[in-house]
């Protein structure tokens, strides 16, 4: 199995050939402690990219079909990535693995969107993420990818503030709540995103 920093470099390099990457806020990311990555979905390059840019490594939830493929299954996996079955109403093995990690006090990645969504798309968000933040007693950090990853075209990824979530903490969780701390936070994802 490679080590992670000699995926994290090879990776590097290769975006630098591809792409113009330009990373903004990345001091918002807790250098220690848990917390929650919460990023609109464009394409499969986008758990890469953070997992590339950051100083410590997220663990991330990808959808199970991605760990088939031999090369970026072996790339994801070296990036301390676990799969989640979509097609299940609820991946228990996925939830529990997911709550862990915020409990041992790592760093979560989440597409909360479910599936990449192309400009000009809505994607109804799912609740997990704040389900993940609830239970793992963890602060979310949205994130917002920019732009196409194309030869030389310019990609963005902007690191938000911290929410912590505390008026919620203690209280009774419902869908409806959910629901509407998931709305916040990807409002938050759409408010960071800029044209390019």
């Amino acid at each position: 199995m490679l080590l992670y920093p000699f995926v994290k470099a090879i990776v590097r390099v290769y975006f630098k050939i591809m792409f113009k990457i330009t990373v903004v806020g990345k001091e918002n990311v807790p250098q220690d402690g848990n917390g929650v990555l919460c990023c609109n979905h464009i394409s499969n390059y986008d758990p890469l990219t953070m997992a590339v840019y950051l100083d410590r490594l997220p663990r991330f939830i990808a959808k199970k079909e991605l760990f088939g493929n031999k090369v970026f299954g072996a790339i994801l996996r070296n990036l301390k990535a676990f799969p989640v079955d979509r097609q299940a109403a609820m991946d228990m093995k996925a939830f529990k693995t997911a709550v862990n990690v915020l409990k041992g006090g790592e760093l979560l990645g989440i597409f909360a969107e479910g599936t990449r969504v192309k400009e000009g798309e809505e994607k109804a968000a799912k609740a997990g993420v704040a389900m993940f933040a609830l239970k793992g007693e963890a602060p979310v950090i949205p994130v917002a990818i920019s732009g196409e990853y194309k030869f030389r075209n310019e990609v963005r990824i902007e690191f938000g503030a911290p929410m912590t979530l505390e008026e919620y903490r203690g209280a009774r969780i419902t869908t409806s709540t959910m629901e509407e701390i998931t709305e916040k936070i990807m409002g938050k994802v759409q408010e960071m995103k800029v044209e390019l």
